[in-house]
C-alpha cells in the first residue's frame, strides 16, 4: 500500500512541475508601448497582442520606433532593409532558441513581418 501511495505522489509531483513549465510558457501579457521599450524580457508574451491590435504592414518608421523603440543591436537576421526587436527565449516546453521580430522594409515603411528563431 505505501508503495502505491509513493508512485502516486512521485506521478503527481512530475504533473505540477509539467504544469508549472506549460503555464510559464503561455502567459500572454497586453502590449503596451512603454511596457515592450522597458521589459524586452517580457516582449514574448506581449507580441502576440501586438500583431493582433496593430497592422505594422505598410506602417512608416517612424512610428514604428514611436510605437517599439529603437530596433535591438544585433547581427540575428539585421540588414541594411529590416529592423529586429528580439523578443526572448522561443516558447514551448524546452527554449533553446530565442525569437525575434524581423520588419522589412521598404522605401521606409514595413512590407514584410516576421518571427524568427536563431
Amino acid at each position: 500500500m505505501k508503495g502505491i501511495i509513493y508512485k502516486y505522489r512521485i506521478l503527481l509531483i512530475i504533473g505540477i512541475v509539467i504544469l508549472f513549465f506549460f503555464g510559464a510558457n503561455i502567459v500572454k501579457h497586453t502590449f503596451s508601448s512603454e511596457s515592450w521599450q522597458k521589459h524586452p524580457e517580457k516582449r514574448i508574451n506581449m507580441v502576440d497582442d501586438l500583431l493582433a491590435k496593430y497592422q505594422l504592414k505598410g506602417m512608416p518608421k517612424e512610428e514604428i520606433i514611436s510605437l517599439l523603440g529603437e530596433s535591438t543591436d544585433t547581427e540575428y537576421f539585421k540588414t541594411e532593409s529590416n529592423m529586429v526587436y528580439y523578443l526572448g527565449p522561443e516558447r514551448g516546453l524546452i527554449s533553446i532558441d530565442s525569437e525575434w521580430l524581423v520588419l522589412e522594409m521598404q522605401d521606409n515603411h514595413v512590407t514584410e513581418v516576421n518571427i524568427l528563431r536563431d
